[in-house]
Formats: structure tokens, sequence, C-alpha cells
């Protein structure tokens, strides 16, 4: 085996700390076959050419990077990534501490391989492979043919154990159909003398992770919220996704696939508000090139109004890509300007901010480190927000303001993937701050905060409820009874051939053609 018995310890020793998975089947068989005793030198040297690639792509299959398939297809969004943006994600990857680790047992496996035979213990430790796992936390249910035992997502997150594969895919599958089954329709409103906006603000990268990890977690915005979900899972990882999952909402939790397939009629969220008498508006403050975002809200997202128009402003930050972001209460407050001008009683806006996205830089200002970039650029959204409540609170005119994050940014990073990196729609990725402040209604008591675990039906269903009956006219049903009512959804966020699902009070990742694994942040 030679040279190849270091490589099976590095990979032993990169699964122990919890870096990568280890397929042991897949890892056995290539053992076997750098073992094969060859004495023609051709024969040597063909087993070398065949053998290295096939090791890197061993190395790479028991990552928790993306499948090849999904890089190459996402290559074009790649090469679209500044220069300066593509080398501090190269410098995320590296991890001194593992390279030093590395090189140690270089030293170790030199050493001993003078008097041992070394090939020998690196079989041994590929079949102990499953015992490390356990011992260092990264594990697997059992792959047996023990009956599958359908859960609920009620069950699962109760604890209901998960003793084998088939009982964490029967819980998946009995998530999905449950919620190819919801629907909430929104009634049209009554032309009563108080009228309201609809106001949806969402926010690109942005989860209690990533603020808890900054110092944010306590940020005086989140305090002006009448209504705040701390367990409202974004469903995605990505912002295409994030908003047609949003823009569907009035429908139970899709796949992923099917979000790139026409809805239901009835599943449009712009549509049904306009259907209950708002007027559908759209804005973001960027635009929305990168990764086809326009597109995806305005088609498969269903979302027909204009976007309103970015001439005029200045950019103030620079994207990862290249392109501007503008001031987000720059945009706002100039969209509320004109809304003040239009004569429709009822309108229905979506807002899309890419401030906090991984990689932008403030425009005209030294570039501080990614944590303390983050901050400055939260702080900074928060600030603009807290403005432009205050600019339709100061107007008279009454709002429903519902914000909602697509998904979290990842800043801290774990073991299983780099800061930034957002492939696997962790916990700390898919839990988001979502609020909802109804500006111009009268003084309400404490926030109300929402602790079941939700996700975007549960707005789509909070805006029906609305919709049927006024928030703001006298005898208004309390937002504590809106909130006891809403839908619960168990945590299931999914990417393109990738899931992570809570079930048995764990939260379990899965990828197409690799087993279940239990996700652990090693943190």
């Amino acid at each position: 085996m030679g040279f190849w018995s270091y490589y099976f310890f590095a990979k032993l020793l990169m699964f122990g700390g919890g870096f990568i998975g280890f397929h042991v089947l897949e890892n056995l068989l290539f053992a076997a076959f750098v073992a094969l005793p060859v004495r023609r030198w051709v024969l040597k040297v063909g087993k070398q050419v065949v053998a290295i690639p096939v090791g890197v792509a061993l190395l790479y299959h028991d990552t928790w990077l993306p499948p090849l398939r999904r890089v190459v297809a996402q290559g074009d969004q790649l090469a679209d990534f500044s220069a300066v943006y593509l080398l501090d994600l190269i410098q995320r990857f590296i991890n001194f501490k593992l390279v030093l680790a590395l090189l140690l047992l270089l030293l170790v496996y030199w050493l001993l391989s003078r008097k041992l035979r070394m090939s020998s213990f690196a079989v041994l430790g590929i079949l102990l492979a499953p015992f490390l796992g356990i011992a260092t936390g990264v594990t697997r249910p059992s792959a047996g043919d023990a009956p599958a035992t359908v859960l609920t997502a009620e069950g699962a997150a109760a604890g209901a154990p998960i003793s084998s594969e088939r009982d964490l895919d029967a819980t998946l599958n009995a998530f999905y159909a449950r919620e190819q089954q919801r629907r909430v329709r929104l009634q049209p409103v009554m032309n009563d003398d108080t009228p309201y906006d609809v106001l949806i603000l969402q926010v690109c990268s942005l989860a209690w992770d990533d603020l808890e990890f900054v110092g944010q977690r306590q940020n005086p915005l989140l305090a002006r919220f009448d209504l705040r979900f701390d367990n409202f899972n974004a469903a995605a990882s990505y912002s295409g996704p994030a908003a047609i999952r949003l823009l569907r909402s009035t429908c139970g939790q899709p796949h992923h696939d099917a979000l790139y397939k026409p809805a239901d009629p009835g599943c449009y969220l712009m549509d049904a508000l306009q259907g209950a008498g708002f007027d559908p508006q759209w804005a973001m403050n960027h635009n929305g090139v990168f990764g086809n975002m326009a597109a995806d809200i305005s088609v498969r997202g269903g979302l027909k109004a204009p976007l309103f128009p970015l001439t005029g402003f200045q950019p103030a930050m620079a994207a990862f890509d290249g392109s501007n972001y503008y001031g987000d209460y720059a945009v706002l407050s100039a969209w509320w300007k004109q809304r003040l001008r239009q004569d429709q009683p009822r309108v229905a806006l979506y807002y899309n901010t890419g401030s906090l996205h991984d990689g932008n830089r403030f425009i005209g200002r030294t570039q501080p480190g990614v944590k303390e970039s983050y901050r400055l650029r939260v702080t900074q959204l928060f600030d603009d927000l807290g403005r432009f409540f205050d600019d339709v609170q100061a107007s008279g005119r009454r709002a429903v303001v519902i914000m909602v994050p697509e998904h979290g940014a990842n800043v801290r990073g774990d073991r299983m993937q780099i800061s930034g990196l957002r492939e696997l729609p962790s916990p700390a990725i898919g839990l988001v701050p979502t609020g909802v402040k109804l500006i111009g209604a009268p003084g309400t008591a404490a926030q109300v905060q929402v602790t079941r675990p939700t996700s975007l039906f549960a707005l789509g269903s909070l805006l029906a409820a609305f919709t049927a009956n006024n928030p703001y006219v006298e005898g208004a049903t309390p937002l504590t009874d809106l909130a006891q009512r809403l839908p619960e959804t168990e945590y299931v966020a999914e990417n393109d051939g990738t899931v992570v699902m809570r079930a048995g009070g764990r939260y379990w990742t899965h990828s197409l053609g690799s087993e279940w694994t239990e996700y652990s942040s090693g943190r």
C-alpha cells in the first residue's frame, strides 16, 4: 500500500475531528485496490495513474462539500465572483490547526513506517471508523432492514426514536405529504375606512446564529416588533429558492425541485393579496441579476408588478460579484414617498435586500474582517429599517410590516462547512429572526413571541387572518390569540439535492447518493 496508508490515516484523523465524513465500504474497496501487488514497472505506474484521481474523488466524496454536479452547475455563478472575494473564500478553507495536526501525523507515520507494516493498521482503522464516528459525535442511523416507522413531524420533534435510515426517509416523506395538503385563502377586505398596507421586507443572510456571533441578538430593532418568531425556519439556504418559497407561502412547504415548476394558482402570495384588495408593488436594493434573482421573483414567485427603478441612487456597497448595492433606507424612503403620492387605498410591497450577503463591502471605507464587516452591515441595516419604520409611523398611514430573512449568512461557520458556505441548510442558517409590526395600531401590549416551530406558511396564514379580521379596527382579534392559532411546521430545510431535517430531537442531513448523517457543528 505504501504511502497510501498515510492517506487513510489522514482521512481518519479528519473524520475523528468531524471535518469530513467517512464512507467505510468505498474506502475499504479503494484500500484493497492500492494494496494489490504488482511487479512490472508499467503496471505500477498505471496503478498510480488510476489511484491518484480516484483517491482525490473519494476524499471529496467524504467531505461535506457540495456534490460535483452542483459545483459544475453553479460554475457560471462562481465565475462572477470578484477576485478579492474568491481569495477570501480560499483563505477560509485553510484550517491551520488541522494542517499542523496532519504534518505531525506525517512525521509519526514516517517514523513508524520504518519499523512497522502500516498498511495493516490502515485497514484496521478503516474497519473501526464507525466506532470512531460514534465516539466523536459523527453518527449515522442504522441502515438495516428494520420496519420503517412513519413519523409525523410533530412526533419527531417530540423525540420519537430514530432507529434506521428508513425512519428518516419515512419522516421526510410524511412531512412533504402533509405539506402538500396545506392551503390558506385570503379573503377580500371590506371597503371600510381603516385601510392599511402590507410591507414584506425579505432580508438576505440573517439568522439568529449570525446575530449572536456578532453580538447583535439584542439589537433594539428586534424589540420593536409586535409579534416575533423565535423558532422560524426559512427552509432554504440560497436567495432565489428563499424568495420563491416566501412568494408561495399560501401553500405548504414543497420540495426544492417543485419551486422551479408552476405552482397551484392559489399558492402565489402576491396574487392572493391582490385578490384581497392590495395593489402589488416590488422594490430591491440591487439589480437582481446574480443567480437570476429577479426572474425567480417575477416568474417563479408570480410577482408581476414592475420593479421600482434604482436610477439616481448612489451605491453604498460593492457586491461580491462586482455589482452595486444601494442603501436600504435610501431605497425604502424613496419608495415610500412615491407610495404617499398614490391613490390606492391599499398596497402590498415586496422588498428584497442583499446588504448582508457575504463578501459585500462598504464603498470608501477600510475593509475589516468577515465578522466585523457583518456586524457593521447588520447594524447599518437595522438602523435603516428603524428609520423607515419611523417614517411610516410619522406619515399617519397604517402598515403591517413583516421582516423575514431568506436564510442566514453562516458567518460563524462550523466543522461541516466554512464561514459563508451555505450548501447544508443547517439550523444556524435556517433559523431566522422574523417579526411583524403593526404600524399605526393602538398601543399594544408586550411583544408576543412565538417559540413553537414555524415556517413561511405561518406568514401566509397570518396575512389571511388579517384580511379576514382587520387588525386596525376596534375589537380585532388580539395578536396573542392569532399567534396561538398559527400552524406549526417542523424543521425541514432544503437545497438542490441536500436536505437538513430535525427528527428524534436531532438534526440530520442527507444528500443525493449519500447516507443520512447527524449534523454536528462541532462547537
